[in-house]
């Protein structure tokens, strides 16, 4: 398992982005974790809309990897707000979390799964709040795990 995590710039701008992709074949746990990291974004996705907090989208996130049963190797936050910097509503103390999202907010959707001494999964997107419709502004396709 490869976890690509890359962005850009643009008319000043940032863009943030991971993919993970398989070289050569992987087990069946791990084609299993890929599906559970990309529900759980797409539940994730969902809950971004104008009144939610970031915490609101971690829980959609993190409440369906524990169903799961890997709760436990979800390690990070969900995302951050994202602009004219990569990073933007991280520091100090993660205030994404308690952030209001409101219309025209743009920030990432990126939860992930990652296990001790086998590999791990991470899926992230950048997302714009518009009105109650939540966008997906990166088009990477990920809707299975890519086998090169």
């Amino acid at each position: 398992m490869i976890v690509i995590d890359f962005g850009s710039f643009y008319n000043g701008y940032a863009a943030d982005i991971t993919r993970t992709v398989a070289l050569g074949n992987v087990d069946a746990e791990m084609h299993k974790i890929y599906d559970i990291v990309h529900e759980a974004q797409r539940r994730g996705i969902e809950a971004a809309v104008i009144g939610n907090t970031g915490k609101d989208v971690d829980k959609a996130a993190r409440d369906y990897i524990t169903e799961q049963g890997y709760g436990e190797y979800f390690g990070h936050g969900i995302g951050h707000g994202i602009g004219l910097e990569i990073h933007e509503l991280c520091q100090p103390a993660l205030p994404f979390g308690k952030e209001k999202l409101v219309n025209n907010m743009v920030h990432t959707v990126e939860p992930g799964i990652y296990l001790p001494n086998k590999g791990g999964v991470r899926i992230e997107d950048d997302i714009l709040i518009h009105d109650q419709t939540p966008e997906t502004l990166s088009n990477l396709p990920k809707d299975e795990l890519l086998s090169l």
